[in-house]
């Protein structure tokens, strides 16, 4: 892969000055102020360092100073978007083909989006059927550079009692993404708010009870929605019981999403559950005439209409 052409001077690196360019563009699309202050704590820089970057900025016409605050020049916002589909391009290519864990996919594609060129993203997009969203939710800017607006709100400020689609699931800080991807939480997923105490919103995702700290809740952008139909894990099957397929968790995905589909699994299907192994796993199932195997983690993730 061919590298782009280099700002700066050597000493700051073309890194910091991309990523200086996706703090201010993720302040200006935020709605946020971007200032010398939020770009030094964004790139964990020195005041004194980070002054320094923003003169490289000022001085190459990406950003321009207003008072306190910093804004992207229209160059400025061409090469940030450019950064940003590189980033959710490449995130959604391994989402798809790879096996990485969820929860990994921001580093890996943090550290290749300052190595793709600009043919290299389109070639990749156009191998993934131009998808508009990463598997995050984040919307993926167009070749030309076009991004819609933000859709959704805070699960904070959903009510109790309401039901909410996922659309959007910030990867910064680890920790956070970490815990909401462990209580299965990703963009597609269906949350019912159940009600709230000091720090913690209760909410149940696929059948399942999980209080989160706020931290969580607050990272998760969301979409009010209507109560989906009522539906049981394929797990909960017994012998001879057979059932129509109502929907997929978000956490089935890559490899391992393409093979249940390949098998015949996708809404709508009948599928019976035939029997178990001797050791209990894995479970034999039917579907359209063909015997399958599940592992009991998979069965959990798949669900059937009641």
């Amino acid at each position: 892969m061919q590298h782009r052409p280099s700002y700066g001077d050597g000493t700051l690196g073309r890194r910091m000055v991309e990523d200086a360019l996706k703090h201010l563009h993720e302040s200006e699309y935020a709605g946020t102020s971007a200032t010398l202050a939020s770009l030094a704590g964004a790139l964990s820089l020195p005041l004194e360092q980070a002054n320094q970057l923003l003169e490289n900025l000022i001085r190459e016409e990406l950003a321009i100073p207003t008072g306190t605050t910093l804004q992207l020049t229209d160059l400025g916002r061409e090469e940030a978007r450019h950064i940003i589909r590189a980033h959710r391009i490449y995130e959604t290519y391994l989402a798809r083909e790879t096996g990485i864990r969820t929860e990994e996919l921001h580093r890996h594609a943090d550290e290749a989006e300052h190595h793709l060129t600009r043919e290299d993203v389109d070639a990749l997009a156009d191998r993934l059927g131009r998808p508009r969203y990463d598997p995050h939710g984040d919307p993926i800017p167009t070749r030309q550079g076009a991004l819609p607006p933000r859709r959704g709100v805070s699960l904070l400020e959903m009510p109790d009692d309401s039901h909410a689609l996922v659309l959007h699931l910030e990867d910064e800080p680890a920790s956070v993404f970490r815990a909401a991807a462990e209580a299965r939480i990703l963009a597609g997923t269906h949350l019912h708010i159940l009600g709230r105490s000091p720090g913690y919103l209760h909410v149940s995702v696929e059948n399942r009870d999980h209080d989160l700290p706020q931290a969580v809740a607050n990272a998760i952008e969301v979409t009010p929605c209507a109560p989906p139909r009522p539906m049981r894990p394929l797990s909960s099957l017994i012998k001879g019981e057979s059932a129509p397929i109502a929907h997929l968790s978000p956490t089935l995905g890559g490899s391992e999403r393409r093979r249940i589909l390949d098998l015949g699994i996708v809404p709508g299907t009948i599928i019976q559950r035939e029997f178990d192994s001797m050791l209990g796993c894995p479970t034999a199932y039917q579907v359209r005439g063909a015997t399958i195997a599940l592992r009991r983690e998979q069965a959990e993730r798949i669900f059937v209409e009641v």
